[in-house]
């Protein structure tokens, strides 16, 4: 065991202090840009004005805070699980990169890691727009005024299921933990920057990346755009696989769901998915949600 932590806790570490400066620098960037003139998607309305900032408060302390410490703790749980089944040596040379992807160079690996797990996150994305998984990715789509501050609203479940999903099929597929590492804070700016109130578009490049513009049409309703742009860091999956959606000339103006029985409160929202499904399969009714504070 103790040489199992001693292989983890440099990685672990570096992924905390990584998290917090993306956390600090990226408020500042993007807040610094929307106030900008002629930059803002939806002028008048900075971040501090968003209805639903005490809430997104709550999903940031859970999810890049509390998440952080969880997933670091599930992963020491799994890597003493396959203890019992592979040698020290197996496990190590997993972790440093073990097949296919580990004869590439560094530069390639960090360019195959991005294509492949935005690849697996562009189809978990629209399974999670599904009538089964859609409870739990509701609770994203809730935000009716859209900012940086928005990407943290994320149900657990959604979390695991996507962003601490892909990097452990990467990593089992070999990409090493060196570049999952790496490229971690990518991940984070890449969040902040398709949700900020920022009214770019890249020109030609709208095509193969996802802007701000881009993504905030999925913010929409459903039968404004929210149906479209499922991919977080390339857009070009959406053109290949018919999703992408950016009317010429127009910008998105209005965000939320349609389900006016959602829960404005956020330990109501953590309970909400799972009394969803279960009204989907018969065994419980919807009740009104409880009005009052965020919480």
């Amino acid at each position: 065991m103790q040489w199992l932590l001693q292989q983890l806790s440099p990685e672990i570490l570096s992924a905390l202090r990584n998290m917090t400066t993306s956390l600090l620098a990226g408020g500042a960037i993007f807040t610094a840009l929307a106030l900008v003139p002629g930059v803002a998607c939806n002028p008048g309305k900075p971040w501090w004005r968003n209805r639903g900032l005490a809430t997104d408060g709550c999903y940031l302390a859970l999810n890049a805070i509390l998440a952080t410490y969880l997933s670091t703790a599930v992963a020491i749980a799994l890597a003493l699980t396959l203890t019992l089944f592979l040698p020290a040596v197996e496990i190590i040379r997993l972790l440093q990169g073990n097949g296919l992807f580990a004869r590439f160079p560094l530069a390639a690996q960090c360019a195959l890691y991005l294509a492949i797990s935005d690849f697996l996150l562009y189809w978990i994305h629209r399974g999670f727009h599904r009538k089964i998984l859609w409870p739990f990715h509701a609770i994203h789509h809730a935000s009716e005024d859209l900012d940086w501050t928005s990407g943290y609203r994320m149900h657990p479940i959604n979390l695991a299921l996507s962003a601490h999903l892909v990097p452990l099929l990467m990593l089992y597929l070999g990409i090493p933990l060196e570049v999952i590492i790496l490229l971690a804070p990518l991940d984070t700016a890449v969040g902040y920057f398709v949700h900020s109130n920022l009214n770019w578009t890249l020109g030609p490049l709208r095509y193969v990346i996802a802007t701000p513009v881009f993504h905030r049409w999925h913010h929409t309703r459903s039968n404004q755009g929210g149906a479209a742009n499922f991919a977080p860091t390339f857009a070009i999956w959406d053109v290949l696989f018919g999703t992408f959606f950016m009317p010429a000339g127009a910008l998105p103006a209005r965000y939320g769901i349609d389900d006016h029985a959602f829960p404005p409160r956020f330990t109501r929202q953590l309970v909400y998915p799972f009394e969803e499904l279960l009204r989907l399969i018969g065994l419980r009714k919807r009740l009104p949600p409880v009005e009052g504070s965020t919480l």
